[in-house]
């Protein structure tokens, strides 16, 4: 039941995050007040609830505007897709290793609600940030800000509750050192041609998210092995990058356990 809920709820985000991302780049770039109506931005027409029903709406719809019959567009079905398997694997992640046997309110005090809701309100911003990046090239500087916040909150939270010792501070600035500080010096000596300045502060944000060193080489692999599997045959000189590393960064975060443990006995 909570995962599915979480999957309904990380669908409308996903949603959300399209809308926004469309809202910034209207605002920021092209001094356009967008209103507070989702709206057709080929013919202008304001959406009725019904045309914004994340995943179905755009299925029945078959992608394209009810009434002027031009393409929505795959960023809006891709967000809402992975809005909704992210925050449902992420909330699953959270209550694996729960038993309920019939006793929900003594199950839900054993999960670690402070973390969960601290990493989906994460995910919010980095899935505008993914869907910006991945259309326009660019990250917002606003909600690379917001995620920072967030991934510097889930850190906090890690370390009261496991204790301020010397051992889980350095997994946690190893974490950011590792992921950011590499993109960082690739970003410097390529002078912007291999990474962009946005993707070492988006690092910042996904290093204080994980806390661990370890899952940070892991996302470090995964995210540039899922880039190059999916863009190496479009042969593209450049590449928006934010979106391959909130991708790995999901599968590393729900499978973070196993992949430490793995790590561990290796």
């Amino acid at each position: 039941m909570f995962i599915v809920f979480g999957c309904l709820i990380g669908a409308a985000f996903g949603s959300f995050a399209c809308c926004q991302a469309w809202r910034i780049r209207l605002r920021e770039e092209q001094r356009k007040d967008p209103g507070k109506r989702s709206v057709c931005l080929s013919c202008g027409k304001k959406l009725k609830w019904y045309d914004n029903i994340p995943i179905l709406s755009w299925i029945m719809l078959k992608g394209k505007c009810r009434k002027c019959g031009k393409p929505i567009g795959k960023a809006e079905i891709f967000a809402e897709l992975f809005g909704c398997v992210s925050f449902g694997a992420i909330v699953w992640s959270f209550l694996k290793d729960i038993s309920f046997d019939g006793r929900l309110f003594e199950a839900i005090s054993e999960v670690n609600i402070p973390e969960m809701i601290t990493i989906l309100a994460a995910m919010v911003g980095l899935m505008i940030v993914a869907v910006y990046d991945g259309k326009w090239g660019e990250m917002p500087v606003s909600i690379l800000l917001f995620a920072i916040i967030m991934g510097g909150i889930y850190a906090m939270i890690g370390l009261i509750q496991k204790g301020f010792s010397l051992e889980n501070i350095i997994q946690v600035l190893g974490a950011v050192g590792i992921l950011a500080g590499i993109y960082y010096l690739l970003y410097f000596f390529s002078k912007e041609k291999l990474v962009g300045g946005g993707d070492w502060i988006l690092c910042v944000c996904l290093g204080l998210l994980l806390s661990n060193w370890r899952l940070a080489l892991i996302e470090l692999f995964l995210s540039n092995f899922i880039g190059a599997v999916v863009m190496l045959p479009m042969r593209q000189k450049k590449i928006a990058f934010g979106p391959f590393l909130v991708v790995a960064f999901v599968i590393t975060f729900v499978f973070r356990d196993y992949l430490v443990s793995a790590l561990m006995i290796g």
